[in-house]
This record gives C-alpha cells, sequence and structure tokens, in this order.
C-alpha cells in the first residue's frame, strides 16, 4: 500500500523528537533516520502496489476452472453445442480439456455527491486463438465493461430482456437450450419501486443476425463496424418481483429489422416470462419461457435465425419459442444434485438442414467442501431437430474443478 505524505510526516516527526539536538543511543542522526525511511520506501515500491484514487474503493476476484469432457457421439468442442451437430457424423468424440472459462473481474466504488458511482469489468478467454498442440493460447474476452450510477447503466453487459437470476446452475458453459441469452452494449434505468419490486428498461445494440440464399447475414465484418443493416436501437423493457420462497420476472423486447439495401423491413418482438421457488427443504425451481417473432439472437441457440430473406427478396421473420427448467436438491450444505430440461423451436426454415427443434438435458452433482471450491460431473444429452424432420442426438460428460478467489 503507498504511504501517504502526511504518514511519512508522521514517522519523521516522532524520529525527530527523539533525537532533537542529540544522537540517539545507537548514535544515529534524523539524517539517518531519514535516509533509512527512504529505503525504506523504496524497498516497497519494488514489491508493487495497487493506488485508487480517494474516495474509491477497488476490487477484484473471480476463479481458476477446469474442465475435462469427453464425448460419446460426435465432438462439440469446448462448450456443449447441440445446435451444431452434424447429421450422419461419425461417432466417437473422445476426450479433450481446457481452463478457458477461467475468469478475472475489476470493480470500483466512488462516492459522489449524489451517490455511488460502480464500474464492473470482465473477462474469460472464450476469445480467439489456442492450439492444442502447442500452449492452448487463447485470448482474453470481453464479457462486461459498465458503469452504473443513481439507476443508470451505461456499458456492456447482459441484455435486459435477459432473466439472468433465474438461470439454470450447470457445469457445462453452454448451458440449457432455449434460455434467452446475450451481452452487449447498452443504456438502461432501474426503478426501484419498493423493495421488492423493481421496472427497468434499456435501449441495446440492435445487430441482425438471419440468412439468405448466400448463407448467414449481419452487420459484424472485419473489426465489427460494419453498420449497414440496422437503422434504430433494440428497446427492453422489464421488471421482477422478488419474495421471500418466490421470484417472477417478466421482460419484452421490440425490434426494427432490415433486409440488406434496406429492401424491406419487419418488425421484431419478444416476450419472456421467468420465475423461482422454494419447493421444499432443500428443493428448489426455475423456470423460462421465452416466445416472439425475429428474436432469435436473443436466444442462446438462434444465432441467424432472426429472419431470412425469401426468394422475392422479401424478409421473412422467424417465430421462435424457447423453455427452460430445472430441479435441484441440497442434499447437504456442501452436495447439490440438479436435472434440468431445455427446448428450442423454430416455425418458419430456410432449407431442410436448418435447425427446427433443439432438446437438452443437464443431470448435475455439485460437492463444495469449502465456500471456495466447487467439483462436480455432469451427464449432457442433447437432440437437434432439422426441418427436413431428421434427427441428430450426442451425449456428452463432464467433469470440472473450480477454485474461487
Amino acid at each position: 500500500m503507498k504511504q501517504t505524505t502526511s504518514s511519512r510526516g508522521l514517522v519523521l516527526g516522532v524520529a525527530a523528537i527523539v533525537v532533537t539536538g542529540a544522537t540517539t543511543a545507537s548514535g544515529q542522526t534524523l539524517q539517518e533516520l531519514q535516509a533509512r525511511v527512504a529505503a525504506l520506501e523504496a524497498a516497497q515500491a519494488e514489491q508493487g502496489r495497487i493506488v485508487v484514487p480517494s474516495g474509491t474503493t477497488f476490487e477484484f476476484g473471480g476463479y481458476t476452472k477446469l474442465d475435462f469432457l469427453y464425448d460419446f457421439d460426435q465432438g462439440q468442442g469446448d462448450t456443449t453445442n447441440t445446435g451444431g451437430l452434424v447429421l450422419g457424423a461419425p461417432d466417437g468424440g473422445g476426450f479433450t480439456a481446457h481452463a478457458r472459462q477461467t475468469r478475472l473481474f475489476f470493480k470500483t466504488t466512488t462516492e459522489t455527491e449524489q451517490g455511488p458511482l460502480k464500474t464492473h469489468f470482465e473477462f474469460d478467454f472464450f476469445g480467439g486463438g489456442g492450439n492444442q498442440i502447442l500452449s492452448n493460447s487463447y485470448q482474453p474476452r470481453l464479457r462486461h465493461a459498465y458503469g452504473t450510477w443513481n439507476g443508470i447503466l451505461a456499458g456492456q453487459t447482459w441484455t435486459n430482456f435477459m432473466p439472468i437470476s433465474f438461470y439454470p446452475d450447470t457445469l457445462d458453459f453452454q448451458g440449457p437450450s432455449g434460455i434467452p441469452f446475450i451481452r452487449q452494449a447498452q443504456l438502461r434505468y432501474t426503478w426501484a419501486a419498493s423493495d421488492q419490486l423493481a421496472v427497468s428498461a434499456s435501449l441495446e445494440n440492435s445487430e441482425f443476425s438471419g440468412r439468405n440464399a448466400a448463407g448467414l447475414l449481419g452487420e459484424t465484418a472485419g473489426n465489427g463496424v460494419n453498420a449497414n443493416l440496422d437503422g434504430v436501437p433494440d428497446f427492453t423493457i422489464a421488471t421482477e418481483w422478488t419474495g421471500d420462497r418466490a421470484a417472477v420476472r417478466g421482460a419484452a423486447v421490440l425490434r426494427d429489422l432490415n433486409s440488406p439495401g434496406d429492401l424491406d423491413s419487419e418488425t421484431g418482438w419478444g416476450v419472456n416470462l421467468a420465475g423461482s421457488a422454494d419447493l421444499w427443504q432443500g428443493g428448489k425451481i426455475v423456470g423460462s419461457l421465452t416466445y416472439g417473432d425475429g428474436i432469435g439472437r436473443y436466444i442462446i441457440d438462434g444465432v441467424g435465425q432472426d429472419a431470412f430473406v425469401d426468394a422475392a427478396g422479401q424478409l421473412q421473420t422467424i417465430t421462435a419459442t424457447g423453455a427452460t427448467v430445472q430441479v435441484s436438491h441440497e442434499f447437504s450444505p456442501t452436495i447439490t444434485a440438479a436435472l434440468a430440461a431445455g427446448y428450442y423451436n423454430v416455425d418458419e426454415t430456410f432449407a431442410p438442414t436448418d435447425t427446427d427443434t433443439l432438446t437438452t438435458i443437464h443431470a448435475s452433482l455439485f460437492w463444495k467442501p469449502t465456500k471456495k471450491v466447487m467439483i462436480g460431473g455432469e451427464l449432457i444429452y442433447g437432440e437437434r431437430e432439422f426441418a427436413s424432420g431428421a434427427t441428430e442426438d450426442a451425449t456428452r460428460l463432464q467433469t470440472s474443478v473450480q477454485f474461487n478467489f
């Protein structure tokens, strides 16, 4: 920690009183004591320090996480990818391991004349790069970068449409199908109507994610500033009520979708209802139901399924339904078991190879011998049904060790 000028002056003042007009019993003069203080400060500086402005507190934390993955069928990569299952692919995906979910965050709180200003910055290692043959040098990836002040949030974080408080707890980083999921830039305001009720509204990044006969459509290209499809931000509104043994949240999103060249446009919309409840002593249920038209990008499996451009050049929005539920039971303060089911369905498709329905099951067991350590195992089953009616399924076993700090 940095020694302030006032504290150093106090040390020197005490030394001056001891040696004023004379030397100490050991023969040290005031000048010699000053030299010793300077040497100690220099040694402290070499050890490193964190200096924050006056009135600001700084916090950092995160965790390391090791994942062992074994695919009984086709390989799915570093996270479960039911939507990426390939029809007719050979079985025998085999074993892989990584630590890419390892995470680090930094937080600050600064007191102002009108309340605290807080910031949050967080990243993990699910960016690009990485080579398992050589050094597994995966690149950091920005997760959150935002600030809050008097109900105003500005920056990148979870979409306001997303019921993060009611997410299933899984070892699998992907999680069950059908859950709303996206992090993006936004401006949000949250109003606390009471201790139990909050209302929030936001303007968010409106990236289009669809396809035509040539493939996927979207405005992100190169460095990500090719904004040529979206005209206005997406708008969301949500309200959440929290009780002693239950909670419920409702959210809606409204979008303006445009085809390339602005030849056609459609309105996208979606609603989400989520909640949780204590079922019995140690038992809990969380659930989420999502429905909308042109909101594929807002669901974890829906990339490229906002809309498609048909043969006549018209933009056709895609209706999507997502549902997730998990029941968990705490057998003891250290052991918890959970069973989660996920479902995702689209009503309109562009080609026979497009996804029609995804179904997932996660059976999990968590052991937490201490507050900072988690060891778990999880069996994951996923099935992909194509627009043609054909299906492909896969099973994966995952074990994980997580150390929090």
